[in-house]
């Protein structure tokens, strides 16, 4: 897994870059771009709803490839707050290479008397459950998916790009152990204006509500919560932040980790925790230091990237 690549030699592949622009918007981020124009294809299943949105499974009836396709319509103006995260997550996607991160194939913007009428997004099919659908993860396979998981996420913050939404689930988990990082409707591509808070209470920094903060280190803290809170079962925020107390003071300190389950080894405890430090500036100063910090507990469980077990097989 490209997750493991300081320890186990493995190569990240190389981004190309070949946009092209149109009615349908196709990926910089394949070799020979995946698009829906001229594409058969007949529906399999719904995956799921979501805000604002269908997920179907989709083949195309030519090559048979499966896909998933999220249909966006616009019924109304309450709807414009959907359209514009779709075509924001194409955007976010087409900058990003990464095989822990959800690709995204293709964008097409639907119109009906000259005003758009729905936005269908062509995405990558993982036969696979989020990380808040599985019953049970024991500590070393939680290690293995957020490794993978820290990858995904430093790669994006290489690219000036920042998640804003981490938590269980916006993680996929495929039956043959593959981890996708998914859901960028609400990332910050750096240099673009930000005027709203974004993000889910249980996993928000601080920052994120008082002040309309995304940025690396409140990945950091997403990221921390979404540990914590599968490695203990607990929601690491206690409260939600409130404006004029800075984000802490109505929140109070989670228990740490290990004091819940004691099987946890120390150095993870102080990786979770350090994460989820209130004041920004205590937080570990990149992904990269706590993905280090990880591998070195895989190391120490003795972990090979092959033991990331799928998503149906037991704990």
């Amino acid at each position: 897994l490209v997750a493991f690549i300081d320890v186990f030699g493995f190569l990240l592949p190389q981004s190309n870059t070949a946009a092209t622009r149109g009615r349908t918007i196709a990926m910089s981020n394949v070799t020979g771009p995946i698009t829906l124009d001229g594409m058969d294809y007949r529906v399999v299943k719904p995956l799921g709803t979501g805000a604002g949105s269908t997920i179907l499974q989709i083949q195309d009836t030519k090559l048979g490839t499966k896909y998933a396709l999220k249909v966006v319509k616009r019924q109304s103006a309450d709807d414009d707050i959907y359209i514009n995260q779709a075509t924001h997550e194409f955007e976010v996607a087409s900058r990003l290479n990464h095989e822990n991160l959800l690709k995204i194939h293709d964008c097409r913007v639907k119109r009906a008397w000259f005003k758009v009428s729905g936005v269908d997004l062509l995405m990558e099919f993982v036969d696979g459950l989020t990380l808040d659908e599985i019953a049970c993860e024991s500590i070393p396979q939680l290690v293995l998916i957020f490794i993978n998981v820290a990858s995904a996420v430093g790669h994006m913050h290489r690219r000036g790009i920042y998640h804003g939404d981490l938590k269980p689930s916006n993680i996929l988990l495929s039956r043959t152990g593959e981890v996708k990082v998914i859901d960028f409707g609400t990332a910050w591509i750096k240099g673009q204006p930000k005027d709203r808070v974004q993000g889910t209470p249980q996993y928000m920094a601080p920052e994120q509500a008082t002040e309309k903060t995304v940025n690396e280190r409140t990945d950091l803290y997403n990221f921390g919560a979404t540990m914590y809170r599968l490695f203990t079962k607990e929601y690491a925020n206690l409260g939600l932040p409130q404006l004029g107390d800075g984000g802490i003071g109505h929140r109070g300190r989670p228990s740490t980790p290990v004091s819940l389950v004691p099987e946890i080894p120390g150095t993870l405890n102080e990786i979770i925790m350090a994460c989820l430090e209130p004041t920004p500036d205590r937080r570990p100063a990149g992904v990269l230091e706590v993905k280090q910090k990880l591998v070195a507990v895989a190391k120490h469980l003795r972990l090979k990237s092959e033991d990331i077990k799928g998503c149906d097989e037991e704990c």
